[in-house]
């Protein structure tokens, strides 16, 4: 099991290096695996990270819906898990990811959510990255002037935080905002204001692409290239268009469907414009294939009024007709495919709410001794770990010659002890500690915010608890005492070396005889002394 846990962390530290640098065909690959062992080994906090990646790799791959379940999974975990940066995270996710399904609405709720969960995580790369959902959503529900700011916001904020993938993605989307600007201003006839916007999405997205490049995401940089192209197109300058296509080309490695559909139907349009029809003929026949393949409307309108203008512009009247015909159906079915869509996301709420439900389950399985019943290991280290650094106490409960009555009584009988045992810790504790069994016949127990006398009571307590339990109500000439050693307070300001000392202090007890409690180091064996002596009890 440790080798399978190396392995799978050193393949999910594996798959988010292949997603910061862009490379998400192999990244969404790597992560699934990723998914499989954390569920497989009930890591909840893993199995969370991994749907959010999977679902982040499906938005920049155009698999919407697919992510839509991650991303809404990942989601339900962070509740749980009461993680307000990677539950705004995750939410912002969902947001972009309904965006590119249609359902702008929702997306703009879903982003709003997002960065109001990310300013009570005073996390400035997830409120960043909040911003940025946000502001797209305003951007497609036609309010470009108020994303601007949000977008200027989470550059900010990227950029104060050192993430600096986030920070070329921000750019990138507020080059796509002044986009919309300059169309807006050139629809009221504009034309100056038009030219004023449209020069400073080219600013934006030269800045995207040099941030992109310089922290090697290549996902960001083959977006910005194209959408520069795109722009450059528009102003006219069509030298400058093609170096950034000619650029997007030379870059490394499987882009995915998506980013190269939009890279086939811009390279039409400089082609085209640049007075060569049958190459963009060819190219917008290329990303209309693409399209028919992906299913991804968005991608198959444009690749479709990419092809009917390279039609037209060749004289073709009849094909570039028909293309048209075609482009209006699908815009239609496109409209009315929003009820569709809605009841989609309702159905993948639905399941989620299966995954919670089953997640709830798992993880009571995970942190849970299913013999006893009682927290196992697993929880008992994440107590520590919260309590680290605070005045605790912790003791080590041991069964005495507990291999003994497996072999006497049978293993029956000593799972019925343990089970026994388990009950007396959780009956004479209380509210004022937490129980947990380690593994064998060796439990645990934690009282946060205790002095070594308060601690010492409760464990003397357990001890007299169960040296004076009816066992022979589980078999006849049954008899178990414990043996205890503690630890707290000032002694160690950390979890481990405070267990490392109540263990020890365990072996004192042991060694003086057993069916005792022992606080403090002045009868405690020499530190060479082996352990494996007392294992039979």
């Amino acid at each position: 099991m440790p080798d399978e846990l190396t392995d799978t962390s050193r393949l999910h530290a594996q798959s988010r290096q292949l997603l910061a640098a862009g490379r998400c065909v192999e990244a969404l690959a790597a992560t699934k695996i990723v998914f499989a062992d954390a569920e497989a080994a009930g890591d909840i906090t893993l199995m969370a990270h991994s749907l959010s990646q999977i679902a982040w790799c499906c938005m920049k791959l155009g698999q919407a819906e697919f992510g839509l379940e991650c991303a809404l999974g990942a989601r339900r975990l962070w509740e749980r898990a009461d993680h307000p940066a990677e539950l705004a995270r995750a939410a912002a996710i969902e947001a972009f990811l309904l965006i590119d399904i249609g359902l702008s609405d929702e997306a703009f709720q879903a982003a709003e959510s997002a960065l109001q969960i990310a300013e009570t995580a005073l996390d400035d790369s997830v409120t960043a990255f909040a911003c940025n959902a946000k502001a797209v959503a305003l951007v497609i529900c036609r309010q470009p002037e108020l994303a601007a700011p949000l977008l200027e916001r989470a550059i900010a904020l990227a950029s104060a935080a050192g993430a600096e993938a986030e920070r070329a993605f921000c750019l990138h989307n507020l080059g796509f905002c002044h986009i919309k600007q300059a169309d807006d201003a050139n629809h009221r006839g504009e034309e100056s204001v038009g030219r004023y916007w449209l020069d400073l999405a080219i600013e934006n997205a030269d800045a995207a692409i040099d941030a992109a490049r310089a922290c090697g995401d290549l996902w960001t940089l083959r977006a910005a290239l194209a959408n520069g192209a795109e722009f450059q197109g528009l102003r006219g300058d069509l030298y400058a268009a093609s170096r950034y296509l000619n650029d997007w080309a030379a870059l490394p490695g499987d882009p995915g469907p998506s980013l190269h559909i939009h890279f086939l139907y811009t390279q039409s349009d400089i082609l085209l414009r640049s007075g060569l029809p049958e190459r963009a003929r060819i190219a917008a026949a290329e990303a209309l294939a693409l399209a028919e393949a992906s299913s991804q409307t968005d991608h198959l309108l444009n690749a479709v009024a990419r092809l009917s203008a390279v039609h037209e512009a060749m004289g073709d009247f009849a094909t570039a007709l028909a293309l048209h015909q075609r482009f209006h159906a699908l815009y239609v079915a496109q409209s009315g495919e929003v009820t569709r869509r809605q009841a989609k996301v309702a159905e993948i709420r639905f399941e989620s709410e299966h995954l919670r439900a089953r997640t709830k389950e798992l993880t009571g399985q995970v942190m849970q001794d299913p013999l006893t019943g009682i927290a196992n290991r697993r929880s008992f280290d994440h107590i520590l770990d919260r309590l680290a650094g605070t005045g605790f106490a912790v003791a080590i409960v041991d069964l005495d010659f507990f291999k003994a009555v497996n072999d006497r009584f049978s293993h029956l009988v000593g799972d019925a002890v343990l089970q026994l045992v388990a009950r007396i810790l959780v009956a004479n504790i209380g509210v004022h500690g937490h129980a947990a069994r380690l593994g064998g016949e060796e439990f645990a127990l934690i009282f946060p915010d205790a002095a070594i006398a308060n601690a010492a009571a409760f464990c003397d307590t357990v001890r007299l608890a169960v040296a004076e339990a009816d066992w022979a109500a589980i078999a006849p000439g049954l008899r178990v005492t414990v043996s205890i050693g503690l630890a707290a307070g000032g002694e160690s300001d950390l979890g481990g070396d405070l267990l490392a000392i109540a263990d020890r202090r365990l072996y004192a007890a042991k060694a003086q005889g057993r069916n005792r409690l022992v606080t403090h180091d002045g009868d405690a064996l020499h530190p060479a002394t082996s352990r494996r002596q007392f294992r039979a009890g």
